[in-house]
């Protein structure tokens, strides 16, 4: 488990270091701090422990563990142009109402099976990705709202 969940880090390191690649860096925006342990612990699952920040560059991204060994989470933080980088990447963009003009969700990015909720404000994007399970949608429209009231 801890090999896969690596080369899933991995994979989504490198394709998101190129949506905060060139441009203005969040200084001082803690990913872990747009969601409390109690609201993740709500939507998705019990916690394996406390969630571990990292950052790459401009990137700067939150990982959550579950309990079940089956979910996962991540909430990366980008410049405000990281949302117009995933969109291209994105192979079918779906808007999002409620979360700002700009949000929307897509499934599969890199190969992976993730659902990811880009949502900008200001500037700065946010990407909530989920490990595909059922209600994903939901539960990322859910977490964003309580993320981007953060920001």
């Amino acid at each position: 488990m801890a090999a896969l969940f690596g080369r899933i880090v991995l994979a989504m390191v490198i394709g998101m270091l190129s949506l905060g690649a060139n441009t203005n860096s969040n200084a001082g925006l803690a990913p872990c701090s747009l969601l409390t342990v109690a609201e993740v612990e709500q939507v998705v699952g019990k916690l394996m422990g406390t969630p571990k920040a990292d950052q790459e560059g401009r990137a700067a991204w939150c990982n959550y563990e579950f309990a079940n060994g089956n979910d996962a989470l991540e909430v990366w933080v980008f410049p405000a142009d990281g949302i117009e980088r995933g969109r291209n990447k994105s192979k079918k963009p779906t808007a999002v109402k409620g979360l700002g003009e700009d949000a929307f969700i897509e499934r599969g990015m890199h190969g992976l099976d993730y659902v990811n909720l880009f949502i900008k404000k200001g500037e700065t994007t946010i990407q909530l990705s989920l490990k595909e399970t059922a209600g994903d949608e939901e539960k990322l429209q859910t977490l964003g709202k309580k993320a981007v009231g953060r920001l």
